[in-house]
């Protein structure tokens, strides 16, 4: 139900307001232009419309196959947000630092870790420990192919969240703090690492100017997750003033030197249903899997779900685990032999 986004992200006053702006655009344009003075500097417009017209290619191509579905506008994602809002409920108090664990099964098991159900994928491994702890938790043995980060930026709008609902907010880190993960001596020495990013030009600057250069990493492409409705909008409309954008950035590097070849395309889109939850990325096992070697090991730091053959490090690597969001289809699969199959620091009383 969390996906079930149906109509741009409005507020409830922005549901009339943008009803009278059909009716009155002529008038409300006039009104756009003057309160919008400010435009991003030229290079920054050209990319928006870049990635707009080649959006309106790829949606005109899967409208084509009966892709997307239409749109109900005045429900304004009821169902999602209500269905977010009890996620919160349910979970927003839930600690679950200092564990540590994996499901070595070929099955997806539910598992209880404090006293609330969780999901664990198949052959997952995950540590729920600050990331300052990773070089005393971790081997650090370049045995990464692969090296995901969704770092929890600084952000204001955040902090105001956070003073108000501690218990709802992630632990922020400066760009400073980011620098000293030791990811050189995780990653393989061919191997990729990805950054999701805002369109913050300080958190851009951060990445190629002091992350990368830190970890030895090229850059080599930087990639679009295009967030649409389910009718195929996008979530909010492109901006050619400072704020927000109908996407989020994937940076990608290699260990290896700048003139060796490495496959990775630039300026890819990825075009999906968002969740109502923040800070829910699509998973990427199979967008990136063709740029891997066979079997890759793969890593990703600041998670906040598991994946099948994976390993997960982050304080909220549980967070979207939570048994509320799922639907168990068949119940006659428990397994007995899956007790005790998933390990963790704290007590962890499993069922299948």
């Amino acid at each position: 139900m969390i996906f079930e986004i149906n109509s741009q992200y409005l507020r409830p006053n922005q549901i009339v307001q943008t009803v009278q702006e059909s009716q009155n655009s002529a008038i409300m344009h006039s009104r756009k232009k003057r309160k919008r003075s400010q435009q991003l500097p030229q290079k920054d417009l050209e990319e928006v419309d870049r990635v707009k017209q080649a959006f309106i290619a790829m949606m005109s191509a899967a409208r084509d196959k009966g892709l997307f579905c239409q749109n109900n506008f005045l429900d304004n994602n009821e169902v999602a947000r209500l269905a977010s809002m009890k996620f919160y409920q349910d979970t927003y108090s839930l600690k679950n630092e200092n564990l540590y664990g994996s499901n070595d099964t070929n099955d997806a098991i539910v598992s209880v870790a404090h006293n609330k159900k969780y999901v664990f994928p198949k052959k997952c491994t995950f540590y729920c420990y600050d990331v300052r702890d990773i070089e005393k938790k971790m081997e650090l043995s370049n045995q990464y192919d692969f090296i995901l980060l969704d770092p929890p930026w600084w952000n204001k709008s955040i902090r105001r969240k956070k003073m108000k609902c501690a218990e709802a907010s992630y632990k922020m880190m400066y760009n400073e703090e980011l620098v000293k993960i030791p990811i050189r001596k995780l990653l393989h020495s061919n191997g990729i690492v990805a950054v999701w990013c805002t369109n913050s030009s300080n958190h851009l600057n951060s990445i190629f100017n002091e992350m990368f250069p830190s970890w030895g990493i090229t850059y080599r492409a930087k990639w679009y997750w295009l967030k649409v409705t389910q009718a195929g909008d996008t979530i909010c409309n492109f901006n050619s003033a400072p704020g927000k954008q109908p996407y989020e950035l994937l940076i990608l590097g290699s260990a290896l030197e700048k003139d060796h070849k490495v496959n990775i395309p630039d300026s890819r889109l990825m075009i999906s249903v968002p969740s109502a939850v923040h800070s829910h990325k699509p998973p990427l096992t199979e967008i990136i899997k063709e740029y891997l070697s066979d079997e890759p090991k793969c890593l990703e730091i600041f998670a906040r779900y598991l994946l099948p053959g994976w390993t997960s490090w982050g304080l909220e690597i549980l967070k979207f685990q939570h048994l509320s969001l799922y639907e168990i289809l068949d119940e006659c699969k428990k397994d007995e032999s899956n007790v005790n199959k998933t390990k963790s620091g704290n007590e962890n009383k499993e069922e299948s």
